[in-house]
């Protein structure tokens, strides 16, 4: 059976766009000199940060969110005073101790996954020459296997 060269350019061309589709979009910031690859299931929530330095997505119909954000390491904060400050941060919204699932620190940032109240973060934080990126990704616990798959398809690029 032959198949017309029509067809097989058509195949082609589907294949060539499926394979496109896949590739992670990306969410850069001038301000801060970062950019952030992120998977295309992401998209854009209603809710958008205050000040505009950084970009909120979500993913499951909303009961994932995920945060990145940049700032200028003006306090000059240890990644652990960051990530105390953020561990006590998801404590107050959840009116609960955090249990520490994870959490290691070097000097150049920290990864860490919190859970508490039925829910979960998961939090990278990098930084370089007085700036730093966090990556927030909170859901709930029942959606821990894909709050982790999310959080270790990220990726972080610093222009600087």
């Amino acid at each position: 059976m032959k198949i017309p060269a029509f067809s097989l350019m058509l195949l082609g061309l589907f294949a060539f766009y499926q394979g496109r589709a896949q590739q992670p979009l990306e969410y850069c910031n001038n301000r801060f000199g970062f950019c952030v690859e992120y998977p295309v299931d992401l998209h854009l929530a209603k809710d958008r940060p205050i000040n505009g330095d950084g970009i909120t997505l979500e993913a499951d119909a909303g009961e994932i969110e995920v945060v990145i954000a940049g700032s200028h390491n003006v306090m000059e904060w240890t990644p652990e005073k960051i990530f105390s400050f953020e561990k006590a941060e998801f404590e107050d919204t959840y009116k609960a101790p955090a249990q520490e699932l994870k959490f290691q620190a070097d000097s150049q940032g920290f990864e860490a996954i919190l859970s508490a109240g039925g829910e979960i973060e998961a939090i990278r934080m990098w930084s370089l020459n007085g700036v730093y990126v966090l990556v927030s990704i909170k859901g709930p616990e029942a959606k821990t296997a894909r709050v982790e798959s999310l959080w270790n398809s990220m990726r972080v690029k610093f222009s600087s």
